[in-house]
């Protein structure tokens, strides 16, 4: 999986999307509920070697987890632009798959923090950011979570600070290790 940040490509970021390629999705009003399926069903219709281009207004990282869990080695993602409004990604298809009919709404991962929990899951990604800042930002977003959400930190390394600070302000959490080494960590409230 290729997972890169293209800067050449920076100065076309000003165009519209048509200007610059008629193969631009823009997911961005798509409800959430329907955008992963969408993005599965225009990905499953490409012939090996064309691509897209995702425009998103959050970081799809957890889309790329789910193209790498169901589809290693059939698919290459390089970051176009990254935020903070708007993300582009090319999707490119590598090998020929088949995508079964009921797998874009059945295996939508909830604790990934995947769009369709968007509305209860309030992410933090601390990703490359020096310690202590990330234990700082995720407490800092338990302090100001809404009332019956939960908060899904994405860390590069198992966060085991974080751990008892969550547990006396009230929080549980579910600390997962992902495929590429970051760790995500779901906190709930007792």
């Amino acid at each position: 999986m290729l997972i890169q940040l293209n800067p050449s490509n920076s100065s076309d970021m000003n165009q519209t999307p048509s200007s610059v390629d008629p193969t631009f999705f823009d997911v961005r009003e798509i409800p959430c509920r329907l955008k992963h399926a969408q993005i599965f069903e225009r990905w499953s219709d490409l012939a090996v070697g064309q691509h897209f281009v995702l425009i998103n207004d959050h970081d799809p990282i957890p889309l790329w987890y789910q193209f790498n869990s169901q589809f290693p080695d059939a698919f290459e993602w390089d970051y176009l632009l990254r935020g903070p409004e708007e993300f582009r990604v090319k999707i490119r298809k590598t090998r020929a798959v088949t995508v079964p009919a009921s797998m874009p709404r059945a295996t939508l991962p909830t604790g990934v923090g995947g769009c369709g929990s968007k509305r209860d899951v309030i992410e933090v990604d601390a990703r490359g950011l020096e310690p202590p800042e990330p234990l700082m930002r995720i407490l800092s977003g338990l302090e100001t979570l809404p009332s019956g959400r939960s908060l899904q930190a994405i860390t590069d390394r198992q966060p085991c600070h974080l751990f008892g600070e969550a547990q006396a302000r009230g929080f549980r959490h579910d600390c997962t290790e992902q495929p590429d080494g970051s760790w995500v960590t779901l906190l709930t409230r007792n």
